[in-house]
Protein backbone atom coordinates (compact mmCIF):
# COMPACT_ATOMS: atom_id res chain seq x y z
CA UNK A 1 0.00 0.00 0.00
CA UNK A 2 1.73 3.27 -0.73
CA UNK A 3 1.23 5.90 1.80
CA UNK A 4 3.51 8.36 0.72
CA UNK A 5 0.38 11.07 -0.30
CA UNK A 6 -1.39 10.24 3.41
CA UNK A 7 1.70 10.94 5.07
CA UNK A 8 2.82 14.18 3.39
CA UNK A 9 -0.77 15.55 3.31
CA UNK A 10 -0.76 14.95 7.52
CA UNK A 11 2.68 16.59 8.13
CA UNK A 12 2.15 19.21 5.74
CA UNK A 13 -1.32 19.75 7.76
CA UNK A 14 0.13 19.85 10.89
CA UNK A 15 3.01 21.45 10.62
CA UNK A 16 1.18 24.30 9.25
CA UNK A 17 -1.27 25.12 12.36
CA UNK A 18 1.85 24.40 14.20
CA UNK A 19 3.81 26.82 12.16
CA UNK A 20 0.50 29.42 12.50
CA UNK A 21 0.79 29.05 16.59
CA UNK A 22 3.89 29.19 16.49
CA UNK A 23 4.06 32.96 14.38
CA UNK A 24 1.80 34.29 16.12
CA UNK A 25 2.58 33.41 19.80
CA UNK A 26 5.76 31.20 19.93
CA UNK A 27 3.72 28.12 21.22
CA UNK A 28 2.12 25.57 20.02
CA UNK A 29 -0.37 23.68 22.41
CA UNK A 30 0.65 19.75 23.27
CA UNK A 31 -2.78 18.66 21.60
CA UNK A 32 -1.59 19.70 18.18
CA UNK A 33 1.41 17.21 18.73
CA UNK A 34 -0.48 14.45 20.43
CA UNK A 35 -3.15 14.18 17.81
CA UNK A 36 0.01 14.07 14.93
CA UNK A 37 1.68 11.63 16.57
CA UNK A 38 -1.44 10.01 17.09
CA UNK A 39 -2.69 9.66 13.44
CA UNK A 40 1.38 9.01 12.62
CA UNK A 41 1.11 6.31 14.17
CA UNK A 42 -1.81 4.66 12.70
CA UNK A 43 -0.47 5.08 9.85
CA UNK A 44 2.08 2.92 10.55
CA UNK A 45 0.16 0.21 12.15
CA UNK A 46 -2.24 0.46 8.72
CA UNK A 47 0.74 0.05 6.56
CA UNK A 48 2.63 -3.21 8.83
CA UNK A 49 -0.82 -4.74 8.97
CA UNK A 50 -1.46 -4.12 4.93
CA UNK A 51 1.98 -5.70 4.53
CA UNK A 52 1.21 -8.31 7.01
CA UNK A 53 4.03 -8.00 8.95
CA UNK A 54 4.92 -10.30 11.63
CA UNK A 55 3.64 -9.43 15.38
CA UNK A 56 7.17 -8.39 16.88
CA UNK A 57 7.29 -5.78 14.47
CA UNK A 58 4.72 -3.88 16.29
CA UNK A 59 5.93 -4.41 19.26
CA UNK A 60 8.63 -1.40 18.06
CA UNK A 61 6.01 0.59 17.65
CA UNK A 62 4.02 0.41 21.42
CA UNK A 63 7.98 1.31 22.49
CA UNK A 64 7.66 4.30 20.04
CA UNK A 65 4.41 5.18 21.30
CA UNK A 66 5.56 5.21 25.51
CA UNK A 67 8.31 7.20 24.49
CA UNK A 68 6.58 9.64 22.61
CA UNK A 69 3.15 9.79 24.53
CA UNK A 70 5.28 10.43 27.74
CA UNK A 71 6.54 13.21 26.85
CA UNK A 72 2.97 14.90 27.24
CA UNK A 73 1.59 13.19 30.00
CA UNK A 74 2.78 12.93 33.73
CA UNK A 75 5.28 14.51 35.87
CA UNK A 76 8.70 14.32 33.84
CA UNK A 77 11.40 12.23 35.53
CA UNK A 78 14.20 15.41 34.77
CA UNK A 79 13.61 18.64 34.85
CA UNK A 80 15.50 22.38 35.52
CA UNK A 81 15.10 20.81 39.04
CA UNK A 82 16.87 17.68 38.93
CA UNK A 83 15.83 14.18 38.60
CA UNK A 84 12.54 13.09 40.29
CA UNK A 85 12.37 9.27 41.20
CA UNK A 86 8.73 8.45 39.95
CA UNK A 87 8.58 4.45 40.52
CA UNK A 88 5.84 4.01 38.21
CA UNK A 89 6.89 5.88 35.45
CA UNK A 90 10.31 4.50 35.61
CA UNK A 91 9.07 1.15 35.43
CA UNK A 92 6.86 2.08 32.55
CA UNK A 93 10.38 3.51 30.79
CA UNK A 94 11.83 -0.21 31.10
CA UNK A 95 9.51 -1.60 28.70
CA UNK A 96 10.76 -0.22 25.36
CA UNK A 97 14.23 -1.28 25.27
CA UNK A 98 12.78 -4.65 26.14
CA UNK A 99 10.31 -4.18 23.46
CA UNK A 100 12.69 -3.18 20.94
CA UNK A 101 15.26 -5.75 21.91
CA UNK A 102 12.68 -8.66 21.53
CA UNK A 103 11.47 -7.21 18.24
CA UNK A 104 15.25 -7.46 16.90
CA UNK A 105 15.82 -11.03 18.38
CA UNK A 106 12.65 -12.25 16.39
CA UNK A 107 14.02 -9.84 13.25
CA UNK A 108 17.70 -10.86 13.24
CA UNK A 109 17.00 -14.07 10.98
CA UNK A 110 15.41 -13.05 8.33
CA UNK A 111 16.99 -10.31 6.08
CA UNK A 112 13.18 -8.76 5.37
CA UNK A 113 11.86 -8.35 8.93
CA UNK A 114 15.37 -7.12 9.57
CA UNK A 115 15.56 -4.67 6.68
CA UNK A 116 11.74 -3.18 8.14
CA UNK A 117 12.86 -3.27 12.01
CA UNK A 118 15.82 -0.80 11.19
CA UNK A 119 13.32 1.42 9.46
CA UNK A 120 10.82 1.64 12.58
CA UNK A 121 13.58 2.05 14.97
CA UNK A 122 14.06 5.35 13.46
CA UNK A 123 11.26 6.76 15.25
CA UNK A 124 12.16 5.94 18.87
CA UNK A 125 16.27 6.61 17.82
CA UNK A 126 14.85 9.99 16.48
CA UNK A 127 12.72 10.74 19.59
CA UNK A 128 15.94 10.13 22.11
CA UNK A 129 18.09 12.16 19.36
CA UNK A 130 15.12 15.72 19.47
CA UNK A 131 15.46 14.81 23.52
CA UNK A 132 19.28 15.87 23.23
CA UNK A 133 19.03 18.37 20.88
CA UNK A 134 16.76 20.28 22.95
CA UNK A 135 18.62 19.22 26.51
CA UNK A 136 21.89 20.55 24.81
CA UNK A 137 20.41 23.79 23.36
CA UNK A 138 20.73 22.85 19.94
CA UNK A 139 16.98 23.33 19.76
CA UNK A 140 16.00 25.90 21.79
CA UNK A 141 12.12 25.23 21.77
CA UNK A 142 10.50 22.19 23.05
CA UNK A 143 8.01 22.30 20.08
CA UNK A 144 10.64 22.23 17.85
CA UNK A 145 11.90 19.14 19.30
CA UNK A 146 8.28 17.87 19.33
CA UNK A 147 7.81 18.30 15.50
CA UNK A 148 11.02 16.22 14.64
CA UNK A 149 9.77 13.84 16.98
CA UNK A 150 6.09 13.71 15.32
CA UNK A 151 7.78 13.57 11.64
CA UNK A 152 10.14 10.23 12.66
CA UNK A 153 6.62 8.61 13.19
CA UNK A 154 5.14 10.07 10.28
CA UNK A 155 8.25 8.66 8.05
CA UNK A 156 9.79 6.00 9.42
CA UNK A 157 12.96 5.16 7.67
CA UNK A 158 11.42 6.07 4.40
CA UNK A 159 11.79 9.25 2.23
CA UNK A 160 8.15 10.15 0.72
CA UNK A 161 8.01 10.17 -3.54
CA UNK A 162 4.90 12.16 -5.27
CA UNK A 163 5.38 11.71 -9.13
CA UNK A 164 9.05 13.58 -9.98
CA UNK A 165 9.08 14.19 -6.52
CA UNK A 166 11.54 15.11 -4.89
CA UNK A 167 13.37 16.48 -7.88
CA UNK A 168 17.06 16.12 -6.62
CA UNK A 169 18.75 13.03 -6.18
CA UNK A 170 20.97 11.55 -3.27
CA UNK A 171 24.43 10.49 -2.97
CA UNK A 172 25.06 6.57 -4.11
CA UNK A 173 23.70 5.34 -1.51
CA UNK A 174 20.80 2.88 -1.71
CA UNK A 175 17.76 4.87 -0.35
CA UNK A 176 17.06 2.30 2.37
CA UNK A 177 19.98 2.74 4.12
CA UNK A 178 20.18 6.18 4.06
CA UNK A 179 16.49 7.04 5.27
CA UNK A 180 17.71 4.95 8.22
CA UNK A 181 20.82 6.75 8.91
CA UNK A 182 19.60 9.93 7.54
CA UNK A 183 15.83 9.77 8.83
CA UNK A 184 13.33 12.24 6.63
CA UNK A 185 12.89 14.29 10.09
CA UNK A 186 16.40 14.83 10.39
CA UNK A 187 16.78 16.22 6.49
CA UNK A 188 13.54 18.50 6.82
CA UNK A 189 15.55 19.73 10.44
CA UNK A 190 18.67 20.16 8.11
CA UNK A 191 16.87 22.20 5.41
CA UNK A 192 15.27 24.09 8.40
CA UNK A 193 18.79 25.35 9.41
CA UNK A 194 20.11 25.74 6.33
CA UNK A 195 17.47 28.16 5.72
CA UNK A 196 17.68 29.55 9.18
CA UNK A 197 21.70 30.49 8.56
CA UNK A 198 20.06 33.84 6.39
CA UNK A 199 19.09 35.33 10.13
CA UNK A 200 22.42 36.91 11.39
CA UNK A 201 22.36 38.31 7.90
CA UNK A 202 19.27 39.92 8.35
CA UNK A 203 20.55 40.86 12.21
CA UNK A 204 23.58 42.58 10.95
CA UNK A 205 21.97 44.27 8.01
CA UNK A 206 19.30 45.84 10.38
CA UNK A 207 22.03 46.58 12.93
CA UNK A 208 24.31 48.09 10.27
CA UNK A 209 21.41 50.53 9.17
CA UNK A 210 20.61 51.32 12.62
CA UNK A 211 24.71 52.31 13.43
CA UNK A 212 25.27 49.55 15.86
CA UNK A 213 26.49 46.88 13.56
CA UNK A 214 28.81 45.78 16.40
CA UNK A 215 30.41 42.44 15.91
CA UNK A 216 30.37 39.39 16.47
CA UNK A 217 26.95 40.06 18.64
CA UNK A 218 25.05 41.76 15.50
CA UNK A 219 24.99 38.54 13.80
CA UNK A 220 23.34 36.88 17.20
CA UNK A 221 20.69 39.84 17.69
CA UNK A 222 18.89 43.03 17.73
CA UNK A 223 20.03 46.66 19.74
CA UNK A 224 16.65 47.98 20.75
CA UNK A 225 15.34 50.84 22.95
CA UNK A 226 14.75 49.45 26.31
CA UNK A 227 11.32 51.26 26.20
CA UNK A 228 10.79 49.52 22.91
CA UNK A 229 12.11 46.16 23.70
CA UNK A 230 10.00 43.29 20.99
CA UNK A 231 7.61 40.59 22.45
CA UNK A 232 9.08 37.57 21.88
CA UNK A 233 13.10 37.79 22.61
CA UNK A 234 15.99 36.79 25.12
CA UNK A 235 17.88 39.41 26.47
CA UNK A 236 21.62 38.99 25.64
CA UNK A 237 22.10 42.01 27.97
CA UNK A 238 21.44 40.97 31.37
CA UNK A 239 22.03 41.45 35.32
CA UNK A 240 23.08 38.26 37.14
CA UNK A 241 23.92 38.47 41.11
CA UNK A 242 23.94 42.16 41.30
CA UNK A 243 26.32 42.33 37.80
CA UNK A 244 25.70 43.24 34.06
CA UNK A 245 26.55 40.88 31.96
CA UNK A 246 26.46 39.96 28.10
CA UNK A 247 25.02 36.06 26.94
CA UNK A 248 25.27 35.29 23.03
CA UNK A 249 22.87 32.34 24.55
CA UNK A 250 20.49 33.82 27.04
CA UNK A 251 18.29 31.07 28.83
CA UNK A 252 15.38 29.81 27.24
CA UNK A 253 13.18 30.44 30.44
CA UNK A 254 13.95 33.82 32.38
CA UNK A 255 11.89 36.22 34.59
CA UNK A 256 11.30 38.48 31.66
CA UNK A 257 9.91 41.82 33.90
CA UNK A 258 12.51 40.77 36.89
CA UNK A 259 15.24 41.14 33.87
CA UNK A 260 14.23 44.44 32.43
CA UNK A 261 13.89 46.07 36.01
CA UNK A 262 17.25 45.61 36.91
CA UNK A 263 18.67 46.57 33.47
CA UNK A 264 16.84 49.92 34.07
CA UNK A 265 18.43 50.23 37.67
CA UNK A 266 21.63 49.66 36.07
CA UNK A 267 20.78 52.72 33.91
CA UNK A 268 20.81 50.60 30.13
CA UNK A 269 19.44 52.68 27.35
CA UNK A 270 19.86 50.35 25.26
CA UNK A 271 20.16 46.55 25.16
CA UNK A 272 21.24 43.60 23.05
CA UNK A 273 17.92 41.00 22.60
CA UNK A 274 18.32 37.80 20.40
CA UNK A 275 14.90 37.01 18.91
CA UNK A 276 12.65 34.21 19.48
CA UNK A 277 12.30 33.23 15.57
CA UNK A 278 9.22 30.81 14.86
CA UNK A 279 11.44 27.82 13.89
CA UNK A 280 8.48 25.88 13.09
CA UNK A 281 7.79 28.21 10.06
CA UNK A 282 10.99 27.28 8.47
CA UNK A 283 10.87 23.47 9.65
CA UNK A 284 7.17 23.89 7.90
CA UNK A 285 9.48 25.57 4.54
CA UNK A 286 12.18 22.81 5.00
CA UNK A 287 8.90 20.21 4.92
CA UNK A 288 8.00 21.91 1.41
CA UNK A 289 11.56 22.05 0.80
CA UNK A 290 12.41 18.21 1.93
CA UNK A 291 9.20 16.91 -0.06
CA UNK A 292 9.70 18.95 -3.36
CA UNK A 293 13.36 18.96 -3.76
CA UNK A 294 15.03 16.63 -1.88
CA UNK A 295 17.77 16.23 0.72
CA UNK A 296 19.50 19.41 -0.21
CA UNK A 297 22.66 18.81 1.93
CA UNK A 298 23.43 15.48 0.30
CA UNK A 299 22.45 16.38 -2.63
CA UNK A 300 25.23 19.16 -2.39
CA UNK A 301 27.49 16.79 -1.34
CA UNK A 302 26.94 14.51 -4.71
CA UNK A 303 27.22 17.96 -7.01
CA UNK A 304 30.24 18.90 -5.34
CA UNK A 305 31.93 15.14 -5.64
Amino acid sequence: MDLDLPRVVVGLGFLLLAAAMDVRTRRVKDPVWVAFGGIALAIVEVDLVSQAAPWFLHLVVGATAILYFGVFFGEPLWDEKGFHFYPARLALYVLPPIAVLLAWSFSRDDAANLGAFWRLLTMPGMIVIAHGLFEFGMLRGGADAKAVMALALLFPGIYPHLGEFPVLSAPRIPEPVLAVLFPFAFVVLVDAAILFLAAPLLFLARNAAAGSARLPRALFGLRVPIERIPRHVWFMDRVKDGNPTFVYFPPRKEDRKEQLRLLREHGYTHVWVTPQLPFIAAMLAGYVLAVVVGNVLLATFRLGG
